[in-house]
């Protein structure tokens, strides 16, 4: 069966080529997941201002309805961008990169689960490296939480985080956020941010630093200059900021 739903202003292949974000973890954009019961393997393509999903199995009319819903969340479908886009071509650094930058999305995680596991496998890892093990984990795991025990997460060599993992399969959605394992205020960032995309969040790590001083000549108070600069889309600022500038 397909889906197909109405798109403006987006252009998925070069969304999914942009690399921002968590939903596809294959070279190619299908995802793999459990819908009714059944593993079922979506195909994302776009033609004109059409996004079409082929699905492998048939699908019951309300987990159609969810699934949609949810898909236009994760790819962003229907937000506005527009004030951003004016915010780049002010931008010192960002006006140099627009037409990267326009028609794409940040796309999210298909649940708030799959999105904390990649807060946490995040962590002090290089953009490859955490695509490597993401993809291993999707392979092996998907995003089910019955999966994820110390025997299978032990198979995929996640070091310490196994045991934030594990702790985050015991709490989630038991107690807040930061009282997980693992889930300080840098995840909760890049979660606010990635997942619930409220970009008035902002995280700094050695490469947002490193940006903002050899690019912007910011040596001080970033949070402060992180307004400034982007105001209420700093957080999606800086996204885009990483990507240009990670050290493939």
């Amino acid at each position: 069966m397909f889906l197909k739903l109405k798109t403006t202003n987006f252009n998925f292949h070069k969304t999914f080529n942009s690399g921002l974000f968590y939903l596809f973890y294959e070279p190619e954009p299908t995802r793999k997941m459990i819908i009714g019961g059944k593993l079922i393997t979506l195909k994302f393509k776009q033609t004109g201002n059409q996004l079409i999903i082929s699905c492998s199995e048939e699908i019951e009319k309300d987990q159609k309805t969810r699934l949609i819903n949810r898909i236009k969340y994760c790819l962003d479908l229907e937000e506005d961008l527009s004030e951003f886009y004016n915010i780049c071509k002010k931008d010192l650094v960002l006006k140099n990169h627009l037409e990267k930058i326009k028609d794409t999305r940040v796309i999210s995680a298909f649940s708030d689960f799959e999105a904390l596991v990649g807060a946490i496998i995040s962590q002090n890892n290089s953009y490859r490296n955490y695509r490597i093990q993401m993809r291993r984990v999707y392979k092996n795991l998907n995003f089910i939480r019955e999966n994820y025990t110390e025997k299978n997460l032990l198979k995929l060599k996640l070091g310490y985080k196994i045991n934030y993992l594990l702790d985050l399969v015991e709490n989630f959605e038991k107690t807040k956020l930061r009282d997980i394992k693992g889930i300080g205020n840098y995840s909760i960032n890049l979660f606010n941010i990635f997942q619930k995309r409220d970009y008035n969040y902002f995280y700094m790590d050695c490469l947002t630093e490193k940006i903002m001083r050899e690019n912007y000549k910011i040596k001080e108070n970033f949070e402060e200059a992180s307004i400034k600069l982007w105001g209420k889309y700093r957080g999606l600022a800086e996204a885009y900021l990483q990507k240009f500038f990670e050290v493939k």
